[in-house]
């Protein structure tokens, strides 16, 4: 299934501990971004790649790109939300289904994006997910204990979320109109009305956020690369 893909990579990434924004510190060498550009250039289904960044940072995020066809940039919002309605307003080419993933994601498995691709397509909206296995509880402002929530039907979401272009743009213009400003692209979809439908997410998908996320992510594309290494017979 054809699609495009948009990246939001304006963010400065204040979590992360470092002196630049996260999406450009290096894992093994190449950026973060790079990583996660080249896990979706890779895929022949992928017609178009539309990134939206912060106009300092356009000279890294071009280098970020070299040698990846189809990909151009757009400037970023103040809100993600706003970075990526630049990008879906710059989208051109025919693909019906449009992927929004974060730049700091370069741990994104094929079979993964498989899944959410296949469910855009049947449903409209799909997102990975993962069930959550540790006890959540809600808190008040002084840290105290206000609620033990029941975790069952609770997931944690990761991207790439698909949708249909059209019911995405339809989305966008919805929450603009009423001011709605979401959490997550699927959030904007669900105040739209429409059903969001969820996959298997994968635990090697992890959002680069906090200093030690950089070495759990080095971890993984290291063992990515070692299993796709030839075993030589002796």
């Amino acid at each position: 299934m054809k699609f495009a893909l948009i990246i939001p990579a304006a963010g400065s990434g204040t979590r992360s501990g470092q002196h630049i924004p996260k999406q450009y510190v290096e894992l093994l060498g190449v950026p973060v971004l790079a990583h996660t550009l080249r896990a979706f250039a890779t895929m022949k289904e992928c017609e178009e790649i539309v990134i939206a960044i912060d106009r300092t940072w356009r000279a890294t995020a071009e280098q970020c790109a070299e040698g990846i066809a189809h990909v151009r940039f757009v400037p970023g919002g103040e809100e993600r939300q706003y970075s990526i309605a630049n990008a879906l307003r710059d989208l051109g080419g025919s693909p019906e289904l449009v992927l929004v993933h974060d730049a700091a994601r370069p741990c994104v498995p094929r079979a993964m994006v498989e899944r959410v691709l296949r469910a855009a397509n049947e449903y409209g909206a799909a997102i990975p997910a993962m069930a959550i296995t540790e006890t959540v509880k809600r808190v008040n402002d002084d840290g105290r204990v206000t609620e033990t929530i029941e975790r069952g039907n609770l997931r944690a979401v990761q991207t790439p979320q698909g949708f249909r272009r059209e019911l995405l743009a339809s989305a966008y213009k919805h929450a603009a109109l009423r001011g709605i400003v979401g959490t997550d692209d699927a959030s904007l979809v669900e105040a739209y009305g429409a059903r969001v439908q969820v996959v298997d997410g994968s635990l090697d998908n992890i959002k680069i956020t906090v200093p030690e996320d950089f070495r759990r992510a080095e971890a993984i594309l290291t063992s990515w690369a070692a299993r796709e290494k030839p075993v030589r017979v002796m």
